[in-house]
C-alpha cells in the first residue's frame, strides 16, 4: 500500500509553487524584452493586411504583430477576430494574440475557444495558456470537458504550468477513462495523498496512462523516499515500455552522487526488465 507523505513534504510542495511562479513571472520579462516594436504606419499596414486578401501575407502580418509586444497589435488583432475570418487564419491571430498576452485580447480568445473547428480550438486553447489574466484559468478548465483530445491535452498541460489544483478532480475523471492527456498534468497537480487512490487504477485504466501519472509523482521533489519506494514498487507491477521509462525518467532527476533506497529500488527494476 502507498505511504501518505509528510509535512515536510507538503512544505515542499509550496516552495516549489512559489518557484513555479517566478519562473512565470521571469518568462513574461523576457518575452518583454524581446519584444519588437512597430512605427505606426508599419502597424496600420499590417492591421490593413490581416483583413487583405492575402492568406500568405495576412498570417505573417499577425505573426509579426505578435512578436512587437505592444497593446495597440492586439486591438488590431482582436478588431479582425471580432470581423470573423477563415478558420485556417483564425488559428495564426490566437496564436499572435496569446503571443502578446495582454487583458484584452481575453475575451475574444475564449469565444473562439469554443469554435465548431477543433484546430480553432486548439489554438486558443495554446493562446489561453500564455494568458496571465485569472479569467484565462476559468476557460482552461472547461476546455477540459472539449470532445478533441488535443485540446483536452493543452487545456490540462496549461493548468499545471499554472498550478492551478482546481483541475484535479477533473484530470482525475479523465484518467479514470484512459485519458493519456490528463495523466502528466495530474500527476503534477494533485496531492501527493492522492497517489495510492490512482494506484489502485490499475488493471481499469491503460497502463501507459497509470505509468505517466506515477512517474510524475515520482518525480516530485517533495515526495518522501518512503513514498517513491512505493511508487517504483507499483510501477513493477506494471508491464511494458511505458513503466520502464516512467523509472528511467525518475533516475534522470536523482543527483548521481545522491544515495536513496527508491533510487536503488528503480535502478534493481530496470536491471531487471533489461534480462527479459
Amino acid at each position: 500500500m502507498l505511504a501518505a507523505p509528510t509535512a515536510q513534504a507538503q512544505r515542499g510542495r509550496k516552495s516549489s509553487g512559489k518557484a513555479a511562479k517566478a519562473q512565470a513571472e521571469a518568462k513574461t520579462e523576457s518575452n518583454q524584452a524581446a519584444a519588437k516594436p512597430l512605427s505606426e504606419p508599419e502597424r496600420r499596414l499590417l492591421t490593413q493586411t490581416l483583413v487583405g486578401s492575402n492568406t500568405e501575407a495576412a498570417e505573417a502580418a499577425a505573426q509579426r504583430l505578435g512578436e512587437s509586444g505592444q497593446e495597440s497589435a492586439t486591438e488590431a488583432l482582436t478588431e479582425a477576430l471580432s470581423l470573423g475570418t477563415y478558420p485556417h487564419l483564425a488559428a495564426p491571430f490566437l496564436r499572435a494574440l496569446g503571443k502578446l498576452n495582454h487583458a484584452k485580447g481575453l475575451q475574444i480568445i475564449a469565444l473562439y475557444a469554443g469554435h465548431r473547428d477543433p484546430k480553432v480550438r486548439l489554438a486558443a486553447t495554446e493562446a489561453l495558456a500564455q494568458a496571465a489574466a485569472d479569467g484565462a484559468a476559468g476557460i482552461l478548465l472547461e476546455r477540459l470537458g472539449d470532445q478533441d483530445e488535443r485540446v483536452r491535452e493543452a487545456a490540462a498541460t496549461a493548468l499545471a504550468n499554472r498550478k492551478d489544483t482546481r483541475a484535479v478532480d477533473r484530470l482525475l475523471m479523465l484518467v479514470r477513462r484512459s485519458d493519456a492527456g490528463a495523466a502528466t498534468a495530474l500527476g503534477q497537480l494533485a496531492p501527493l495523498e492522492m497517489a495510492p487512490q490512482v494506484a489502485e487504477l490499475r488493471g481499469s485504466v491503460t497502463d501507459a496512462t497509470l505509468a505517466a501519472v506515477l512517474g510524475e509523482f515520482l518525480k516530485r521533489p517533495e515526495a518522501p523516499d518512503r513514498l517513491r519506494i512505493d511508487l517504483v514498487q507499483t510501477l513493477g507491477r506494471v508491464p511494458g515500455a511505458d513503466a520502464t521509462t516512467a523509472l528511467v525518467e525518475y533516475l534522470a532527476t536523482v543527483p548521481a552522487d545522491e544515495a536513496r533506497p527508491s533510487k536503488e529500488a528503480a535502478e534493481a527494476l530496470i536491471e531487471q526488465r533489461s534480462r527479459l
